[in-house]
């Protein structure tokens, strides 16, 4: 969408017709995640989050949370999507989650939303558990730096439900990170997630570390706890720990090293696992020329 419609989609919120007022909204929502921002939008959104309308207060906070995923914000918002948590639409809820989680990535919190968020984690919305893990995640990761306390971690935990556990994981994984480094309160309880009793917990973390690691984003210390993934008993979980392990060998950690634990590795017999292995290690043929590997 260019910038013309861009204004067009603007004007748009202001329409007397509900439904126009309602796909502007998400309109505007969608060019935000593509980078085109203006804040007069946001101006706008922000008086629609208190419209009669269901989908139009879902629109509006799915956009208030774009426009905050790209560092465009209102403080005054916070209280408005505190709210929309007390919603009878669990669409409104899960968007006004979203939209909160955004907010605590730039530093605004409010304890207040602890509670309903915990209460979500239970509710019949898959999406609605998911985001409220995600956002529950950026407050766990504050409370464990600031105060080197998991307890709201454990609470989530319990819930064993795969989208909260993942929503978790990914939370954690994009907040543990300074100058290249995991933040020193972060790295004991990222460690007992990759060594949970949850198998789904321990798949999303491999995950997002393999994910970190492509952003270059690499930490020595975590290598022992991934290398231990590769004997789990889930072959997801293995299969996310060698995606880590060969992310982490193409950076240059530990290259030679790592390359050779995936190669003694190679003896797994799931299917899947296997050629997973034979795939990333084709990638370092630069390191092994001659595949040893291959049978």
């Amino acid at each position: 969408m260019d910038t013309q419609n861009l204004e067009k989609q603007i004007s748009l919120l202001t329409d007397s017709d509900r439904m126009k007022r309602s796909r502007a909204a998400f309109n505007i929502g969608r060019c935000a995640m593509r980078g085109q921002l203006d804040r007069r939008a946001l101006e706008l959104l922000v008086k629609l989050l208190s419209e009669t309308d269901r989908e139009v207060r879902m629109n509006s906070a799915f956009a208030v949370g774009e426009y905050a995923a790209h560092g465009i914000f209102e403080k005054d918002v916070l209280k408005l999507l505190i709210k929309l948590l007390r919603d009878w639409s669990s669409k409104v809820r899960c968007r006004a989650t979203t939209a909160l989680g955004e907010y605590a990535r730039l530093g605004f919190y409010d304890e207040r939303i602890i509670k309903p968020l915990i209460k979500f984690l239970t509710d019949d919305d898959k999406e609605l558990r998911a985001n409220s893990g995600w956002t529950l995640g950026m407050y766990a990761i504050k409370n464990i730096l600031e105060k080197n306390d998991s307890n709201l971690i454990e609470k989530i935990l319990k819930t064993r439900d795969y989208n909260v556990n993942i929503g978790l994981s990914i939370a954690a994984g994009e907040h543990i990170w300074e100058n290249g480094l995991i933040k020193e309160g972060i790295l004991k309880p990222l460690t007992k997630l990759l060594n949970h009793n949850d198998s789904k917990i321990r798949e999303g973390t491999a995950f997002i570390t393999a994910q970190n690691a492509e952003e270059k984003l690499t930490d020595k210390r975590i290598l022992n706890p991934l290398l231990n993934l590769l004997k789990d008993d889930n072959p997801a979980v293995r299969i996310n720990a060698i995606f880590a392990l060969g992310t982490y060998a193409r950076r240059g950690v530990k290259q030679k090293y790592l390359v050779q634990k995936l190669i003694d590795a190679a003896k797994d017999s799931e299917k899947d696992v296997k050629e997973t292995l034979e795939n990333v290690l084709l990638k370092m043929e630069e390191v092994y020329i001659e595949k040893p590997w291959k049978p």
